[in-house]
């Protein structure tokens, strides 16, 4: 509290609109050191005491026929800590016992004391100080209420940040563990695959550990990520990056930024692995010259947007439909279809292989 605020929370409001009682009421509040504001009439009390007040000083009379249902209102509107005094001053012998006024006056103001004219000196400042010092206890009692409610609502928001962070790390888990049972399956899927395609036990081994590294490179760039996505471009450098050539530029990558979820990401780099394999092994670069050409487009206009990405082979050994479909190429068409909740096609013209995409952008 500042000391202007201060000296008006301190301070006496008399209200003494006859006579000098106000005058020499405030002067002899003055004179020990206490702040002492007259107030002309009972509306000039009432924005006083929206001010700030210690106690007020009030003659009987003031009352007897005043309007005090704003008064009784701003009474009933103090907050729990305050109990504002009233230091009431009477004529003589004209106590609470004889005086129906003054009863009505005590039900109305609450925390009220009777000071009978005229008053002694030492007297008026007595109750003063003794209103002053409930005062001053009423402000202490608030700043402790306020560091209480200050300490809950700390208390509150760490509660609420532990119920979040233990929300969050349960949310981990089931995510972490969703992601290696999904992992697992690809594994597993991967291996019975290859062990069911490949007729010799070195090429089936050969076949599973390229497989492997393929997905271990599309989650890294997952991991780093937080697993929140992955960019489309990362996505395919890093898929093909094992299939460059120092001093060669047979990999064309063309296409704009896009933001992947993890599903896609993981399937779109198994795919991209698969058509490179096969390109290595009966395609554009199993020569010298052959090349790949993997583009892409996104239309923005649909909702959600779409995604369509082309892999194009040419310059590679005249190429035949195979007699059966391999497990790369089911890969492509059937799980990559179902995990980009798109079409994927693969058409082997003779150029090479061509492989088209198209699926929605979440």
């Amino acid at each position: 509290m500042d000391a202007v605020s201060h000296l008006h929370s301190m301070r006496a409001l008399i209200l003494a609109p006859h006579g000098r009682d106000a005058a020499v009421a405030a002067d002899l509040l003055r004179a020990v050191g206490i702040a002492a504001e007259i107030c002309p009439d009972l509306p000039a009390l009432l924005r006083e005491l929206e001010r700030g007040a210690g106690f007020a000083l009030i003659t009987d009379e003031a009352f007897r026929t005043a309007d005090l249902n704003d008064l009784s209102r701003w009474l009933a509107d103090q907050p729990p800590w305050s109990d504002f005094a009233f230091v009431l001053l009477t004529q003589r012998g004209g106590g609470v016992e004889r005086n129906p006024t003054l009863a009505r006056l005590t039900e109305i103001l609450g925390n009220v004391t009777f000071l009978e004219r005229p008053f002694h000196a030492g007297t008026l400042v007595s109750v003063a100080r003794t209103a002053l010092r409930g005062r001053e206890r009423q402000y202490e009692a608030r700043a402790r209420l306020e560091e209480m409610h200050t300490a809950e609502k700390r208390l509150t928001a760490a509660l609420d940040q532990a119920k979040r962070a233990a929300e969050h790390q349960t949310l981990l888990i089931g995510e972490l563990n969703h992601r290696v049972k999904n992992t697992l399956a690809t594994v597993q899927s991967i291996v019975m695959q290859t062990l069911r395609t490949n007729v010799t036990p070195e090429a089936a081994k050969e076949a599973i550990q390229m497989r492997l590294l393929a997905l271990s490179r599309a989650h890294d760039v997952l991991t780093r990520e937080s697993w929140e996505g992955a960019d489309l471009v990362e996505v395919v450098t890093r898929a093909l990056e094992p299939y460059e050539t120092v001093n060669e530029n047979r990999l064309h990558i063309a296409g704009p930024h896009v933001r992947l979820t993890p599903r896609m990401s993981l399937a779109l780099a198994m795919a991209l692995h698969e058509l490179a394999t096969n390109a290595v092994k009966y395609g554009a670069l199993s020569n010298k010259v052959g090349i790949v050409e993997v583009s892409w487009t996104v239309q923005s206009g649909l909702a959600p947007p779409r995604l369509s990405l082309r892999w194009a082979e040419s310059g590679g050994p005249p190429m035949k439909a195979p007699s059966r479909r391999g497990f790369g190429s089911r890969l492509i068409e059937r799980s990559l279809a179902q995990d980009l909740d798109g079409q994927v096609k693969i058409a082997f013209e003779p150029t090479g292989v061509v492989c088209t995409v198209d699926a929605p952008v979440a």
